[in-house]
């Protein structure tokens, strides 16, 4: 199978928007961020099939008028390539190192080897063609959060789970269920191959929360505008009194989402910093 890879330049701050444009005006299954030098190079990829056209016909409508909405530093043209499968799966591979995160967590892809101490907890991803290495900031705010927070017993809920790492991370930590839950199939596929990769058990479905169910800790890595539009869903599923992380938000929108997520009925407690990017906690 062949697949178009959709690839845009970006300066760090007009980085979530081209991301949310890939996602909704392409419906891209996943993206790869080049961020060696500076424009990052963020690529999505589509299936080559008829339906190809109608999207790039709408990103690059979407580029257009990201000037106007005050994005700046987004390169206005499209570039298109075409590759193999295995091609996409690899090529990023060369960027994913073992890190160290918070106190215990070493996030490392099974091809490396890290030295661990007794007290280490490994997190081994294969990220494939899911989001979640570890390696960007939203990812490492929520896992350092989800350290400080997690407890043993915790019920945990990773909405917008991709690659399982935050899901793993809360089983590691002594979660006493994990339900990992994403829209793509491909990830929810990809989040259970690594549960089985850690040995632990997270419940990796595609639907949100039914109704009634309440955990601990709601852990939500998306975007700043899903946030906002699901922030009453989010706090539904939040026990009194349990957290919600919340991150995947660039910085200048970081009061739009305190302000959607508060009239949820959320109390605003911190909010941490990696680079132009945030995560925000919140107590029910």
């Amino acid at each position: 199978m062949r697949w178009a890879a959709l690839k845009i330049e970006s300066s760090d701050l007009g980085q979530q928007a081209v991301i949310e444009q890939l996602f909704y005006n392409a419906g891209v299954k996943g993206v790869a961020i080049d961020d060696v030098n500076l424009p990052l190079k963020i690529t999505g990829f589509v299936p080559e099939d008829d339906r190809l056209d109608a999207q790039t016909r709408a990103i690059n409508a979407a580029l257009s008028l990201l000037p106007e909405l005050g994005v700046t530093g987004v390169s206005s043209k499209l570039d298109i390539s075409f590759v193999e499968e295995e091609d996409w799966a690899t090529a990023w591979k060369k960027y994913f190192k073992p890190i160290r995160l918070g106190k215990h967590l070493v996030v490392t892809p099974p091809w490396e080897n890290p030295e661990l101490s007794d007290s280490d907890l490994p997190i081994v991803i294969d990220p494939g063609m899911a989001f979640g290495t570890g390696l960007h900031g939203t990812t490492q705010l929520c896992l350092e959060a989800v350290e400080q927070f997690v407890f043993p017993g915790a019920l945990v809920a990773d909405i917008g789970t991709g690659s399982g790492i935050l899901s793993i991370a809360a089983s590691k930590l002594g979660a006493g269920h994990v339900y990992a839950m994403d829209i793509d199939p491909l990830a929810v596929r990809i989040a259970k191959e690594n549960a089985q990769i850690n040995h632990v058990e997270i419940e990796c479905v595609i639907p949100m929360p039914a109704p009634g169910l309440q955990y601990d800790v709601v852990v939500a890595n998306i975007l700043a505008n899903t946030l906002i539009d699901l922030s009453s869903e989010l706090y539904a599923i939040t026990k009194p009194g349990g957290k919600l992380i919340a991150s995947g938000i660039i910085n200048h929108r970081a009061d739009d989402v305190v302000k959607g997520i508060v009239s949820a009925g959320y109390t605003f407690d911190d909010q941490r910093v990696s680079g132009e990017w945030v995560a925000q906690i919140y107590t029910r």
